[in-house]
């Protein structure tokens, strides 16, 4: 089978310097296209500017099912290809994504821990998949309480999965301005933040960029 992907490489690449990878999943009926087009990686890609190699995978039948790991496959080749191809950051490969992409990027921090370091999915869900893994990435979730596609209970139940993973406790404390919160007493280097907004819809905020580039940086 025959998969596609775009990568943007920073104005003035050095080949010498090790970038980070940010890889933008698109939604359900989106395309990578859209991802590096319109949205600029999510905003992301205003906030890093040159400073990142950008990767935008296109998924079967416009989503991100997961069949029998077909995309999980896809994304392990996927970043090895580009590894084999450009100076990376190998522990700085990070994955967010909106609604199928949110779902998508789930996937992979439930079962990629070994090459991805963290993720950022927005208004996603478990759906597709959660397999078990020995190893942990760090996690932010954003995801609006009205969202009326992907219920805010979805994006609840993934994120209790990655805070079972990486035994935080229940508790929580303030980070940022955006109302995010952070769980307490999570594993070393494995912090899990829920941005919960009370409107929004199914979309992603505003200040969904900022937030995430803030959380990826600390790695």
């Amino acid at each position: 089978m025959q998969r596609s992907y775009w990568v943007e490489m920073p104005a003035g690449y050095d080949p010498a310097t090790p970038y980070p990878v940010i890889i933008g999943l698109h939604w359900r009926d989106g395309s990578a296209d859209d991802v590096r087009g319109w949205s600029g990686f999510y905003g992301l890609k205003n906030e890093y500017g040159n400073t990142a190699i950008f990767v935008a995978p296109q998924g079967l039948d416009a989503g991100w099912a997961n069949t029998n790991d077909r995309d999980i496959r896809f994304m392990r080749s996927m970043i090895s290809q580009l590894q084999q191809g450009a100076c990376t950051d190998t522990q700085r490969v990070f994955s967010t994504g909106f609604s199928f992409g949110g779902m998508m990027s789930n996937a992979i921090g439930c079962q990629m821990g070994d090459v991805v370091r963290a993720i950022a999915p927005m208004a996603g869900s478990l759906w597709s998949g959660c397999a078990e893994s020995q190893h942990r990435v760090a996690a932010l979730f954003i995801h609006a309480q009205d969202d009326n596609v992907v219920p805010y209970s979805e994006g609840e139940e993934a994120r209790n999965v990655f805070t079972a993973r990486n035994q935080c406790s229940d508790s929580t404390a303030p980070v940022g301005i955006n109302g995010c919160v952070e769980y307490q007493g999570c594993s070393a280097d494995k912090p899990v933040v829920w941005c919960g907004t009370p409107t929004g819809g199914h979309w992603y905020p505003g200040f969904s960029a900022k937030e995430t580039k803030t959380f990826f940086d600390r790695f």
